[in-house]
């Protein structure tokens, strides 16, 4: 068996209405991560849901810019877009490239997700919370 998981990191992201998409990025480098997200109100195309390129946390030289790939061999997997409903989760290794969408939305609705990153063991996110050791706060 495996040691029992726990998270390392949570908090809320909000993409208000009229933000735009962010740049192709894994959450960082490190094996043993995995984002949950949990969106607070139902997703549609409008709310700048996140995509994601599956498999790409087993392909660390795949760098992206702006437009794609900067490797454009045909091999890069197929992008999704989760439209996920309120509550509903999504797992993703932490290495994935993903991305938030811009949110377009015309109602002046933003879109609401929940995460936490969980770890097995006693790994922690020094990629992005450098200082933190736990989700305590001193």
């Amino acid at each position: 068996g495996g040691a029992v998981g726990r998270a390392t990191s949570a908090g809320f992201l909000v993409n208000q209405p009229g933000s735009t998409s962010q740049k192709w990025h894994r959450d960082g480098p490190a094996d043993g991560f995995i984002n949950a997200f949990i969106p607070l109100v139902d997703l549609d195309e409008s709310l700048g849901p996140t995509a994601i390129l599956p498999g790409t946390h087993m392909m660390p030289g795949i760098r992206m810019n702006n437009e794609g790939s900067e490797r454009d061999n045909g091999d890069m997997p197929l992008l999704i877009t989760p439209m996920l409903k309120k509550g509903q989760v999504l797992l993703f290794d932490y290495r994935t490239l993903h991305k938030g969408l811009g949110n377009y939305n015309l109602e002046g609705v933003s879109r609401t997700l929940a995460y936490v990153v969980y770890t097995r063991g006693s790994i922690t996110d020094v990629h992005n919370f450098p200082d933190a050791l736990t989700l305590e706060y001193d």
